[in-house]
């Protein structure tokens, strides 16, 4: 509908998060704000949310749960580094109100949370994925007479990445040396 051409466009962007930028992603993907500035987000419609992983707490929280665990490592982090990413995945809201609406953007999803599982390297990085079908696409409805929601999905991550440290000679455990 936005470009009136009549192609559907997917749109996967990544976003990276310092430790100070976390709190207000997680306030507007969550929804705990009180008040929002985008006036099309539809409390009534919350509900309809779609949580394909629940957080377990605070993404800070999550964060520093997996480095006391062993889970992840922060060794050698600059304090201004960027801890998190976040996937949003977004097809124009005419793609879905043509092919199912709500339902069939549930399904569509579910399958493209999947992906974001690969991207991320697991789902053992990811702290929270919700679909958001709580925000209305003013434009379109007025167009049609009627409310059509724009739905799109937020994947919250650690980004990792994988290193092999070899044992240098320099190692305290001989056994160690030369080893993987």
């Amino acid at each position: 509908m936005a470009r009136g051409d009549g192609v559907n466009r997917t749109n996967a962007r990544n976003m990276n998060m310092t430790a100070k930028e976390i709190g207000n992603a997680q306030r507007h993907n969550e929804r705990e704000k009180e008040s929002y500035m985008n006036q099309d987000i539809v409390p009534d419609r919350t509900g309809m949310n779609v949580h394909l992983k629940m957080p377990t707490g605070s993404y800070a929280e999550m964060f520093e749960q997996m480095a006391a665990e062993g889970v992840i490592s922060t060794r050698g982090l600059q304090p201004d580094a960027n801890l998190y990413g976040e996937l949003i995945f977004d097809v124009n809201s005419a793609y879905f109100h043509n092919h199912g609406g709500y339902e069939f953007a549930k399904q569509f999803y579910t399958d493209s949370y999947k992906a974001a599982i690969e991207i991320v390297g697991g789902e053992q990085y990811v702290l929270s994925a919700v679909m958001h079908a709580d925000e209305r696409n003013r434009a379109m409805s007025e167009a049609l007479g009627q409310d059509v929601y724009h739905y799109h999905l937020h994947v919250v991550y650690i980004p990792v990445v994988e290193k092999q440290i070899k044992w240098s000679t320099r190692c305290r455990d001989k056994s160690l040396v030369g080893t993987v």
